[in-house]
């Protein structure tokens, strides 16, 4: 892949860490309950390193900090590195969405890089305490935050978000716009189709399907997770059980301040062909990128903007060009809108 050192963002990751990464996703929760040193912990990441959350380290990286984060987050088994694409403009150096916001809008992008076999409630709250420390050594002021979520990462967005909210939004109160691709809000129908699967084989009185349903099981919490959406834990929903996952899901409130959009992609051009209502981007159906369940509308998920792009499939929404040009179209409309207002 072509370097990325013009796109003031992180390198490319190596074939390394996209096997670590593949093997957190996996078995994340497993690393990390030993502690295994393959676990990834969660940072912000710049040139392939965690970047430390002091006010010198960030303007050793970011010499001219704006008062407009975009924070960028990937989904499962993945890194920073599923956000570049070719840049139009220069063959020779790779591009993402944050570097463009960079560019176009005045965004400062930070790149989140995680531990994805995690409980996706887990990674939520420890991305919350990071952006708060964040905001406390940033230099300078913070007037916006743009969130951009990949698949599970706008699961864990969603999560942080539920969390910071609760105790006093420490930078919640900040965020305009989050957006989400190809998130499963209502849960992947590949996991719905592992956990049965799963609990067949362990149904059956048979040593062998017994013991392939065990070894299916050792998928990682944050796998599990997909199933239904799980964003925060049943302890933190008081009036949730244990056995309502989609429930629990959907009782946590959307965050009131920002605008959420819900971009889903399908496999072919024809968002009607059977393939596309089947499978949609390959992962993740529209209706579930949509957050449509039969609870959703109470918490007003239908009051977001939601849109379908044919033919962009599950890992493409990272970096279609397609979808950067709605995402800088709408961060855009936002600042004349504060333009204004000022």
């Amino acid at each position: 892949m072509p370097s990325q050192q013009s796109s003031g963002s992180s390198s490319a990751p190596n074939w390394l860490d996209s096997t670590i990464s593949i093997v957190n996703g996996a078995l994340g929760d497993y690393l990390h309950d030993r502690p295994n040193g393959l676990a990834i912990d969660m940072a912000f990441y710049h040139q392939n390193r965690p970047l430390p959350l002091t006010r010198a380290s960030l303007l050793r990286t970011t010499p001219s900090p704006t008062r407009k984060l975009c924070i960028l987050v990937h989904g499962l088994g993945g890194h920073e590195g599923v956000w570049l694409y070719d840049d139009p403009a220069d063959a020779e150096n790779s591009i993402n969405y944050g570097a463009l916001l960079a560019r176009d809008l005045g965004f400062t992008p930070l790149y989140v890089r995680y531990n994805t076999g995690v409980a996706i409630a887990d990674n939520g709250k420890r991305l919350a305490v990071l952006l708060s420390a964040l905001l406390e050594c940033y230099p300078g002021a913070v007037d916006e935050l743009v969130l951009i979520g990949h698949s599970m990462g706008g699961l864990v967005l969603r999560s942080a978000c539920h969390y910071d909210a609760r105790h006093q939004a420490t930078w919640a109160s900040k965020v305009t716009h989050v957006f989400y691709l190809g998130t499963p809000h209502a849960g992947a129908n590949l996991e719905k189709f592992g956990h049965a699967a799963t609990h067949m084989l362990l149904s059956t009185p048979n040593p062998i399907t017994r013991m392939i349903g065990n070894i299916l099981n050792l998928r990682s919490q944050g796998v599990k997770d997909l199933r239904a959406g799980t964003v925060v834990h049943a302890h933190d929903i008081d009036e949730a059980h244990d056995d309502e996952l989609d429930f629990i899901q959907d009782a946590v409130a959307w965050l009131p301040n920002a605008r959420h959009h819900l971009i889903a992609g399908t496999l072919t051009v024809d968002p009607q062909h059977i393939a596309s209502l089947l499978f949609g981007d390959g992962l993740v159906r529209p209706p579930s990128a949509h957050a449509r369940s039969k609870h959703m509308d109470a918490f007003g998920a239908h009051d977001h903007p939601s849109q379908v792009y044919p033919g962009s499939h599950h890992f493409r929404l990272a970096h279609d060009p397609d979808i950067y040009e709605q995402i800088k179209t709408t961060c855009a409309s936002t600042e004349e809108t504060m333009r204004c207002d000022s």
